[in-house]
């Protein structure tokens, strides 16, 4: 079996190292899947809308258009999705959650490095250079989240093997290979290794040293499907299907940002966050949200949820 996955994001996408440029700020990136088996008819069904509402250069954004085109051109991508009742996907995360939980782990390294030094049995004996903050990008956290996603609505509908093809607009190519790292990552060995060096005073030589985290899954949440080929495929801006994933990315923005009272800060991964989309039978995907999204709605929660 091959799917394609046509995504694409909307709203932020800096570093962990900046707060929210506006009260509520959200980064969003959103996917549509499609079955190898109606691609042909997927395929031609968006070029014909992007076709009609394309810019002379022939190349099309939603933010391109006035008002009243952009809602015909959501209306009209809106129609050939649920003609062909294709699943989406989303995955969104509050830059001033990304921000705290980096602010956060920052603090409790610079805290252990202390401790460290302070309790070390000849202080001063070895040294290292200052910390520096190593900022993870909101960009690729967004695109880890929305594959996630993606591999477990397949292993729910009991896939087996899959080929994948993700289908995105030109991005620069440390990025596409970001996402392929994550994308392999979420399948392969849940193993963290981290090397760091230090300078020995005493010694005079450089010493290295290794910290290694393995976890190991419960049967119940081991994941049966084997992605048997994966295909990140970046395309020009004249692609149907992209337009589409930058039409579905730009709406669940502007929903998610245009919220009010307590829902404003709420959870962003979870069904009742997109209870008033157009698409919300789409987005629904899974019969079974289990307990939550751990990421971005709680370890990188706004600071003002209050759940």
């Amino acid at each position: 079996m091959k799917i394609i996955l046509a995504c694409d994001e909307s709203g932020a996408k800096g570093y962990s190292d900046r707060d929210e440029s506006f009260d509520g700020e959200v980064g969003v990136f959103a996917g549509i899947m499609v079955p190898d088996s109606l691609l042909t008819n997927v395929e031609a069904d968006f070029q014909t809308v992007f076709d009609a509402h394309k810019t002379p250069t022939g190349k099309l954004h939603i933010t391109d258009l006035d008002p009243v085109e952009q809602a015909a051109l959501r209306e009209q991508i809106y129609g050939v999705i649920r003609k062909h009742n294709l699943p989406c996907f989303w995955y969104a995360i509050h830059t001033a959650g990304f921000h705290a939980f980096h602010t956060s782990q920052q603090a409790m390294l610079n805290q252990a490095r202390a401790t460290a030094q302070a309790t070390a049995s000849q202080p001063g004996r070895f040294k290292g250079g200052s910390p520096r903050p190593k900022p993870e990008s909101l960009h690729i956290a967004l695109f880890d989240g929305l594959y996630a996603h993606l591999v477990a609505f397949l292993e729910e509908n009991q896939c087996t093997d899959v080929d994948i093809e993700v289908r995105t607009d030109r991005v620069d190519n440390p990025i596409v290979e970001r996402f392929e790292e994550v994308a392999k990552r979420l399948l392969g060995d849940m193993i963290y290794t981290k090397i760091s060096t230090r300078f020995d005073t005493f010694s005079k030589t450089v010493v290295s040293g290794q910290i290694r985290i393995e976890a190991e899954l419960p049967p119940s949440m081991s994941i049966n499907l084997e992605v048997k080929s994966l295909e990140i495929r970046a395309v020009d801006n004249d692609d149907g299907m992209v337009l589409a994933a930058d039409v579905l990315a730009n709406s669940l923005n502007y929903l998610f940002t245009h919220r009010s009272g307590a829902e404003k800060y709420g959870k962003l991964n979870w069904p009742t966050a997109i209870k008033h989309h157009p698409l919300c039978d789409q987005l629904a995907t899974f019969k079974n949200w289990g307990t939550g999204d751990l990421i971005g709605d709680h370890l990188c929660r706004h600071p003002k949820a209050n759940y």
